[in-house]
């Protein structure tokens, strides 16, 4: 035993001894150490696996919302087509209405004018038979009054020769017969006179009598031209009738299309904005939890192992391979990242910090920038 005593006390043996001690103190603070890291390693690999989750999520979101807008688009603009066209169809159909009413507006006017036209017409073929017939009526007063007169003339002729031939048998009659011969004579000649007047007077009804059965040929003529003209605008006054009635039958049956297209586009314009708020939603998540998560330095260099987390909370840690750190509050926009609050392993940096930022598919990379201690570094997304 006391042999054994002095041995422990020999200076080799006790440094062996204080060596073993001091590393199995070691050995089990590195397994503490690399215990602890595990564990953080752990959480940090569950919540970047969450976050993965949820970016994953979000993205199966946002392209099914991409979808749904591409086929609402679709339907937007086929909407879009359906309701020109129906509302070139509408309006063609209104020209054309437009267009026949003109023109039945047109018909109805000539129609209107060709009767009054044929009205006016109608009273003068009246007016030159009335005419006719008066003059008719004279003719034959003037004929019976020729025959009279000629009756006359007759009955004068044949007293005068019956005179005469008395004459011859009685001389005693001479003066008697002779002034019969002279009123004779002068009635005759008064008569003769008569007979042409009422002859000149029967000419000149005659004449007037043939240009009024011209003019009463021209007027029926006229009127008959006019009566068939009639007859054509009224014709055409129908089938214009026809055609509005068509028209605005086929108006009545467009507008109700044309609304409910319209109500269709605007019902798909909503549906449009909806989505279209849904997927810029889901950008400024997407955005937003691109913006978050746990970076590192890319290269190699002396910030090599160096790393960054932005937490959704607006909080940041930065760490390096030391394992000295710092930790603060965060602004991330698209062109700069703002370092304020730090607290920690500070050294020599001033806060707020500004920082210039570049962003690509994996991560960022910080610009050149005064005061800015992380310049010219590139971070990327960790794992």
């Amino acid at each position: 035993m006391s042999n054994l005593s002095q041995r422990l006390r020999e200076p080799l043996v006790l440094m062996l001894l204080i060596l073993a001690v001091v590393g199995w103190v070691s050995f089990i603070s590195m397994w503490i150490n690399a215990s602890n890291q595990a564990g953080q390693d752990q959480q940090t690999i569950a919540a970047l696996t969450a976050e993965r989750d949820d970016v994953a999520g979000q993205l199966a979101e946002r392209e099914e919302a991409q979808g749904a807008l591409e086929e609402t688009q679709a339907q937007l603009t086929k909407a879009q087509r359906d309701l020109a066209a129906a509302t070139a169809t509408a309006q063609t159909v209104n020209n054309d209405l437009a267009a026949r009413r003109e023109e039945l507006d047109t018909a109805t006017a000539d129609l209107e004018a060709r009767r009054t036209e044929a009205s006016a017409a109608q009273q003068q073929a009246e007016e030159a038979q009335a005419r006719v017939d008066t003059l008719a009526s004279e003719e034959q007063d003037l004929t019976a009054q020729i025959d009279t007169a000629n009756q006359q003339l007759t009955d004068i002729g044949a007293r005068l020769a019956e005179a005469r031939n008395q004459e011859a048998a009685s001389s005693n009659s001479v003066a008697q017969l002779s002034n019969e011969a002279a009123s004779a004579t002068a009635a005759l000649a008064d008569t003769q006179s008569q007979l042409q007047t009422a002859r000149e007077q029967l000419t000149a009804i005659q004449t007037q009598i043939a240009d009024l059965t011209a003019q009463s040929e021209t007027a029926g003529a006229d009127l008959q031209a006019l009566q068939g003209q009639v007859a054509d605008l009224t014709a055409r006054r129908d089938e214009l009738n026809e055609a509005v009635v068509g028209y605005e039958t086929q108006r009545k049956e467009l507008q109700p299309q044309v609304d409910q297209l319209a109500q269709t586009l605007a019902t798909r314009a909503e549906e449009l904005a909806a989505l279209e708020e849904r997927i810029a939603a889901a950008n400024q998540q997407s955005d937003a939890a691109a913006q978050i998560g746990r970076f590192s330095v890319a290269g190699e260099g002396e910030a090599q192992g160096l790393t960054l987390a932005l937490e959704q909370d607006g909080s940041f840690a930065l760490t390096g391979r030391n394992g000295r750190a710092v930790s603060g509050r965060y602004e991330l926009s698209d062109t700069d990242l703002v370092l304020s609050e730090a607290s920690g392993s500070i050294g020599n940096a001033s806060f707020p910090m500004t920082c210039p930022v570049e962003r690509n598919a994996g991560g960022f990379t910080i610009g050149n920038a005064e005061g800015c201690a992380l310049s010219g570094l590139q971070f990327e997304r960790a794992p």
